[in-house]
């Protein structure tokens, strides 16, 4: 094991932890009572420091409040920043191909293809949209032109602090689903390393819902999809009846992404999108595949889109509204 142990210090009143669960929750028993205002104070501050709208990465290092407890003021980073007469990094608007144009700028100011903490240094839009537009990091970085990084070799200790980086981000644990959306390496990278999510995730000092206790529960999804490491005999089948039932067009309200188009953009097929997650279907670790992919659980989505119905699950976006909501 080439972690070595070391302590958790509160930048708020400098007490030491051993684990960095056991600080994120001391550190919100401080935050608790944090105004509004206060965050807009710090917002401010940010800004003035660094002469650009502050980044979430920016408050983890240099704020005075996590991330987190900025959302829960506001409701979201993009509000927060709204209230200080400020326009978001993150927009929703933004094109693939101006997200492509920006990891080409940071390839070549850099010298070579940037990684994704890079890129949140200097590029100019946020590591999560790109993650969310195309898939992944390595995705992004495909669809701009550029090699993906090997997660060959990657010491256990880099897998770590990823995921640390990860929670912070998040503001919560991630599941094997959020790693493979926000992380710079796989989910399978920590199966390899480990045999296993749950045991790479208690190495990092959190603990799984099996055995977690209070809040951090609802951080979990008990056995997440990647724990299983294939969709079921019947995946293939399946998924090409769904594609072929909402022929070849992404579902998410308002989105027309055809079939050609988003492989000709985004260099992959559309997905299909469990409606009620793998979890659901679960019992003793045994997944009833042929539940799980009935064709009514299943809703062929964009790139784009997929982390929108991941965090409607287990519910359905409503297409019957022409307007994206």
């Amino acid at each position: 094991m080439d972690t070595e142990k070391q302590r958790y210090t509160c930048d708020i009143c400098g007490d030491d932890f051993a684990t960095p669960s056991k600080l994120g929750g001391h550190k919100q028993a401080h935050q608790t009572k944090v105004s509004r205002n206060e965050v807009q104070a710090e917002l401010r501050r940010l800004a003035r420091q660094s002469g650009r709208t502050p980044t979430v990465e920016m408050m983890d290092e240099k704020g005075v409040y996590s991330p987190a407890c900025v959302k829960s003021r506001f409701g979201s980073w993009s509000e927060a920043v709204q209230s200080i007469g400020l326009t978001p990094n993150f927009r929703d608007n933004i094109s693939p191909s101006d997200l492509k144009k920006d990891i080409t700028a940071t390839a070549e100011a850099l010298g070579h293809p940037p990684t994704a903490e890079e890129h949140r240094e200097q590029g100019e839009y946020c590591v999560k949209h790109m993650q969310n537009t195309f898939g992944s990091w390595n995705e992004a970085l495909q669809t701009a032109g550029y090699e993906p990084h090997s997660e060959k070799g990657i010491s256990r200790s880099k897998l770590i602090q990823q995921l640390h980086s990860a929670v912070k981000e998040l503001g919560k644990v991630p599941t094997a689903d959020e790693i493979d959306e926000y992380g710079q390496f796989s989910s399978q990278c920590y199966y390899r390393r480990w045999n296993g999510w749950e045991a790479a995730v208690r190495e990092a000092g959190y603990e799984p819902v099996s055995s977690a206790t209070g809040v951090r529960n609802c951080n979990w999804k008990e056995n997440p999809a990647h724990e299983w490491r294939d969709y079921g005999e019947n995946w293939k089948h399946q998924r090409e009846r769904a594609l072929k039932r909402d022929d070849f067009v992404c579902q998410t309200p308002g989105c027309e992404w055809s079939q050609t188009d988003h492989r000709s953009e985004f260099g992959t097929g559309l997905h299909v999108h469990h409606i009620r997650p793998l979890s659901s279907f679960a019992d003793n670790d045994e997944v009833d595949f042929e539940r799980a992919n009935r064709l009514e659980n299943l809703v062929t989505v964009c790139v784009q889109h997929h982390h929108l119905w991941e965090r409607a699950s287990p519910l359905r976006l409503d297409t019957s509204s022409s307007t994206q909501e």
